[in-house]
Formats: structure tokens, sequence, C-alpha cells
């Protein structure tokens, strides 16, 4: 009973938020080249036009430097080449 008293809202009341997008939306949204990946560049431009020029810009930045970088930086790789 408890349950249902905490799930159910009181009659009457009106949902006064918009239904979230779901992670696939989000992601079909960032895909603007539509090939199925969403690369970093991809996400910046998103995330920027939904909060702003410079939205979380420390974090995309050393996203962008470490889909940029030519091999894997942890200690236990090694070069096969």
């Amino acid at each position: 009973m408890l349950l249902i008293a905490l799930v159910s809202s009181p009659a009457g009341a009106e949902e006064s938020f918009a239904p979230a997008a779901s992670v696939e939306d989000n992601i079909r949204n960032m895909d603007k080249d539509h090939d199925g990946m969403v690369s970093i560049s991809e996400v910046r431009a998103y995330l920027e036009a939904q909060n702003g020029k410079g939205y979380r810009s420390e974090l995309l930045d050393e996203m962008s430097a470490k889909a940029d970088a030519r091999s894997c930086a942890s200690p236990f790789s090694r070069s096969f080449y």
C-alpha cells in the first residue's frame, strides 16, 4: 500500500513536465552525419546547442585529446608493430 501511495499522483494533479528524451533519441539527434557513430565533435556541438557555448569545455577538451591520440596510453599496453 505504501508503494502505491508513493507512486500514484494525487487526484486532479497535472503533470507539469514534458517526458524526457531517451538516450537513443539523444544519440540519434547527435549523429548529424548519420553514420551510426557519434564523434566527440558531434557530442560537443549537441551539448553546446542545448546548454550554451563553452559547456563543460574542460571535459570535452580532454575527451577530444584522448580521441585524437594515436596510441593507447594505458600502462599495460605495448606496441605490436
